[in-house]
């Protein structure tokens, strides 16, 4: 963690000051303050690094230089999505006909239906984005006690 750095100092924090952001500036932090000659073990008390972590930020340092110092999660584009927008379009469409005829779609129906019509396998979890994306909710009715008196539950609710 002692290698000489390719920039001094002042190089470091001007980032510090200019940045907006934390990830940035806590790095820029953490080489400065090793620039200026500071012991490993303060710096690594004042950024509240660990260990590893300044090892793979010295890495990733002498591969990027100063680029290596900022946040790169906000080029990450995520996980690919399953459907296309015109997949999903087609499933909205047919969760809302047939909910209007009174059927109610589960998450196995919807998995089925996209292995059917797209010829892709999707997890159950999966299903559930879909139809919150098409605007439903999954729901269900709450459960019912195999012992629960109907009558005793309807009498008790004309009391009240």
């Amino acid at each position: 963690m002692t290698a000489p750095l390719a920039h001094d100092a002042e190089d470091f924090w001007q980032i510090y000051t200019a940045s907006t952001c934390a990830v940035e500036r806590r790095r820029a932090q953490f080489f400065a303050l090793l620039a200026e000659g500071r012991r490993p073990s303060e710096v690594l008390h004042v950024t509240r690094y660990s260990q590893f972590t300044a090892y793979e930020l010295m890495a990733r340092y002498r591969e990027l230089g100063l680029a290596g110092l900022r946040d790169g999660r906000q080029g990450n584009r995520g996980a690919p999505r399953v459907l296309t927008a015109e997949e999903q379009q087609a499933l909205a469409t047919q969760l809302q006909a047939d909910v209007e005829q009174g059927i109610v779609w589960s998450g196995k129906d919807v998995q089925t239906w996209v292995h059917e019509q797209f010829g892709k396998t999707v997890y159950l979890g999966r299903t559930y984005e879909f139809m919150r994306a098409a605007g439903f909710s999954p729901q269900q009715p709450r459960p019912r006690h195999v012992k629960g008196d109907e009558a005793a539950k309807a009498d008790f609710n004309t009391k009240g």
